[in-house]
């Protein structure tokens, strides 16, 4: 191989490398694979063929949903900050927990309304199991607390 051939070939791989690493922030902004649509546990508990035509529903209210995921997120992660700041400041804390409860009010009232499109198109048995599966989620999955220091 002469040196032409292995600087084309480094010219190809250095592209392919750009090029992957592109399609994973691209995905990621796009809500690709690695983020599932909300609510979509509670589809579990629906017949194949509701399953799949409540999670295309909730696929098209992504787009809506996405950006309040990110700003709970955000809010979340003010509240660890003010927790485990070096030197405790109350006023940080208030700020940053009424941040979260506006935050998760908002949220909240936007996955009702999501879940009642959702419902209008179920019948009643479906729509009991899409409900039961909606109340009863918290329960299965209790976990302890974690330390402010484990939360960064």
């Amino acid at each position: 191989m002469n040196k032409s051939n292995l600087i084309v070939i480094a010219l190809l791989m250095s592209v392919a490398m750009n090029l992957l690493i592109a399609g994973v922030f691209i995905g990621k902004k796009r809500g690709g694979p690695g983020e599932p649509p909300p609510m979509a546990w509670m589809a579990e508990e629906l017949s194949p063929d509701t399953r799949r035509k409540v999670r295309r529903q909730m696929r098209e209210q992504f787009p809506e949903v996405r950006p309040l995921r990110e700003e709970m997120r955000t809010a979340q992660r003010a509240v660890r900050e003010a927790v485990a700041a070096e030197t405790f400041d109350p006023r940080a804390l208030a700020s940053a927990l009424k941040y979260s409860r506006d935050v998760a009010a908002r949220y909240q009232a936007l996955i009702h309304k999501n879940l009642l499109e959702i419902s209008a198109d179920l019948p009643k048995d479906q729509r009991v199991a899409l409900a039961r599966a909606a109340l009863h989620r918290g329960q299965k999955e209790k976990r302890p607390p974690r330390a402010p220091s484990t939360v960064r």
